[in-house]
């Protein structure tokens, strides 16, 4: 096996070593009782490294789950570390950092809602650690083998609760890829101490550090709340409004087929079923705005779901318009139901036909992007771009574009926009809207990548204003 992690045959002076065949050439083996009386063992001298940068002044609550991710992923010979915290009361858990040792990159923002895995969540509360030699079929994380583990290629797991003032807060989660691996006490003990570590040092951050960490910015939470609020009374209402329009459209259709209609008034009774017909499609939104028909999401490849979706976007949109698309040679993966990104797809295509009249170059790209930031440390996501060259949108129209209801088109529901913001805050993303009058509208949305690409990657300089999304949940 390459760089895993198994009990040793060999017992020396009561020590159990960790053993790896074909370590990298910055890991430490360590075998012999000569050996580790000359220097720290490697999870020893781990330990003392990461204690000296996360007790540094200058090392923030960001930094610290990078520098534990990192540290622990080339100590114990993981590819991927990840450091989780709960937020949405307990409601789902979202990825602060996760570090591919492979591709030394970090990402974050990914999101697993406790209502899709709920047996594994049980057993996080009852055991506060999960070894599982085999992932895929451990009764205490079989439910994410085929969302999370197999995509990616995960057989093994190490995961430690972070606690906070008595309760489990988080999770330090190791996710060994390639041969199964059985896990030994010292590398159980270690991932704990560092688990402990996080604890102590969100203890000593300040409490601002403390609240990004946890993702809950005051005004994000206030405007989800708001949506929440407005998607129960869509669903209140939409039911009996459904059953009125269908007597409305069964009326108009016996009165349109009845020969003794004066002409002028067949006008009209055509008006009241297209009235009929609008009013269907806006219930169908506000069911769907309500209670979206959505299933646990999967790890995917969003380029290779696109291209299989483009035959049908083209359809959608109508041969006035040219469907452009590019996507890398190589792409990194995403957590997200594969029904709810169509969706995305297909919303933001058709906006982008709609604000071209006389039609025009519609192009989606798919790219593995970077962010760089002024304040904090940068991350990895996959970038969908839908861009047009239509009529484009005033700062006015820009600002107010997902508040349910508003549109400007004269036959729009106003619920498009949100459902696209709902898809993607749900998969833990952030969107990013530029427009210009007359010019044309580029709609971006980064979604958390949670298996990584080995391909180029470009670097993205976001504003103030699209930092703030990031952070919320």
């Amino acid at each position: 096996m390459s760089n895993d992690i198994v009990k040793s045959d060999k017992v020396e002076n009561s020590n159990r070593a960790l053993v790896r065949t074909n370590p990298r050439s910055d890991d430490k083996l360590v075998s012999t009782p000569a050996q580790l009386s000359e220097q720290l063992r490697p999870t020893e001298a781990a330990r003392l490294e990461l204690s000296r940068a996360l007790a540094s002044p200058d090392c923030s609550l960001a930094q610290a789950f990078q520098h534990a991710c990192e540290i622990s992923a080339r100590t114990l010979g993981i590819e991927r570390v990840g450091v989780w915290f709960f937020v949405q009361n307990r409601a789902a858990i979202r990825c602060a950092n996760l570090f591919e040792r492979s591709k030394d990159e970090h990402s974050e923002g990914a999101i697993l809602h406790v209502a899709d895995y709920p047996k594994y969540f049980a057993a996080l509360d009852l055991h506060k650690a999960i070894p599982a030699e085999f992932a895929d079929t451990d009764p205490r994380t079989a439910e994410l083998a085929d969302a999370y583990f197999r995509p990616l290629g995960i057989t093994s797991i190490l995961n430690s609760a972070i606690l906070r003032d008595g309760g489990i807060v988080g999770v330090l989660c190791h996710e060994h890829v390639g041969s199964p691996c059985e896990w030994t006490t010292e590398a159980r003990d270690f991932v704990g101490s560092v688990a402990d570590a996080l604890t102590l040092k969100m203890k000593s951050a300040q409490l601002h550090e403390v609240k990004a960490a946890f993702r809950t910015q005051e005004d994000r939470i206030f405007a989800l709340e708001k949506e929440t609020a407005l998607a129960q009374m869509a669903a209140g209402i939409a039911h009996d409004f459904n059953n009125l329009l269908a007597i409305v459209a069964s009326q108009a259709e016996l009165l349109a087929g009845r020969t003794d209609i004066p002409v002028d008034a067949l006008g009209q009774i055509g008006e009241m079923a297209e009235a009929a017909v609008r009013g269907t499609a806006l219930v169908r939104g506000l069911m769907e705005f309500a209670r979206p028909d959505r299933r646990a999401p999967t790890s995917m490849n969003l380029a290779d779901v696109t291209a299989s979706f483009l035959p049908v976007l083209r359809t959608a949109i109508g041969s006035g318009c040219d469907l452009q698309f590019e996507r890398p040679a190589t792409l990194g993966q995403v957590l997200i139901d594969k029904t709810e990104f169509t969706r995305v797809l297909l919303n933001l295509g058709i906006n982008a036909r709609d604000s071209m009249p006389n039609g025009g170059p519609i192009r989606i790209r798919i790219a593995p992007v970077k962010t760089s930031e002024t304040v904090g440390p940068s991350s990895n996501f996959i970038l969908l771009e839908v861009v047009d060259c239509g009529i484009g949108m005033d700062e006015a129209t820009r600002l107010r574009i997902f508040e349910p209801f508003f549109t400007t088109k004269t036959k729009g529901t106003g619920l498009g926009m949100p459902i696209v913001r709902r898809v993607v805050d749900r998969a833990g993303g952030f969107l990013r809207i530029e427009s210009t009058v007359g010019a044309g509208t580029s709609v971006q949305a980064f979604f958390p990548r949670v298996g990584g690409s080995s391909g180029r990657t470009t670097e993205f300089a976001l504003p103030p204003e699209v930092l703030g999304q990031k952070g919320a949940s």
